[in-house]
């Protein structure tokens, strides 16, 4: 049973963050050279993301990428965490290239009502609306910057029926995909002491405000429209 607040239990990270959208030759590239300082810690990842009745939080992440916030859970594979089966539910506030995160740990069952008692009164009644799923390889050789490269993207409905205590296990059990990414989303993740020089050019020459949240909103939202 949860007895502390959202707050009080997360972990909160506080770094900057450059995103790039690269052909999959060109990721592949960057990944060899990262792995010439160490093999990748690589998972799948499902992250499914909340919003309000109004999509206030997609519009956000949207309109002012550089300026939002997102409310998501994510479940990993292989599951590496010491209470295997358990979501990370996470806040994640991006604003002028600052990325703070809190996160708590909760079983799958656990998150309704979490997301209902702590978040309603920053964001509103919130629900899942939409999920994506993807291959995640991690580089990290510096205890001050980490690189992720994200492949295999696709995007897809949610509901509160991934959050119930007899549900499927999210990776392959979230249904059609909307849509897919052919690109690969390269993040490069680093503290004050910064990047070294080849990864800080990369970052300024191909740095790009994309949005997973964003880029699944949007297909949700035209299927919505179109009726599919």
């Amino acid at each position: 049973m949860i007895t502390h607040l959202f707050a009080e239990t997360g972990i909160t990270n506080l770094r900057r963050e450059v995103k790039l959208l690269l052909e999959p030759d060109e990721a592949d590239s960057v990944g060899d050279v990262l792995a010439r300082c160490g093999p990748a810690l690589e998972s799948r990842v499902v992250a499914v993301y909340f919003d309000s009745s109004g999509g206030a939080l997609a519009h956000r992440a949207a309109s002012s990428p550089g300026d939002c916030v997102k409310v998501r859970a994510k479940a990993y594979s292989p599951d590496r965490n010491e209470e295997p089966g358990r979501v990370v539910l996470e806040v994640k506030r991006e604003r002028a290239g600052i990325t703070s995160k809190e996160r708590i740990w909760l079983a799958p069952g656990e998150v309704r009502d979490v997301v209902g008692r702590s978040l309603s009164a920053a964001f509103g009644t919130l629900a899942p609306v939409v999920a994506t799923s993807y291959r995640r390889r991690v580089y990290q050789t510096s205890p001050g910057w980490r690189v992720t490269i994200d492949d295999g993207l696709s995007f897809h409905q949610a509901g509160w029926s991934l959050f119930a205590d007899d549900a499927p296990a999210w990776h392959g059990g979230l249904g059609a995909a909307l849509g897919a990414e052919p690109r690969v989303v390269v993040e490069l993740k680093f503290g004050p002491e910064g990047l070294p020089r080849w990864l800080a050019h990369l970052g300024r020459s191909r740095g790009t405000s994309y949005s997973k949240f964003a880029a699944a909103s949007g297909l949700y939202a035209r299927g919505r429209s179109t009726g599919a």
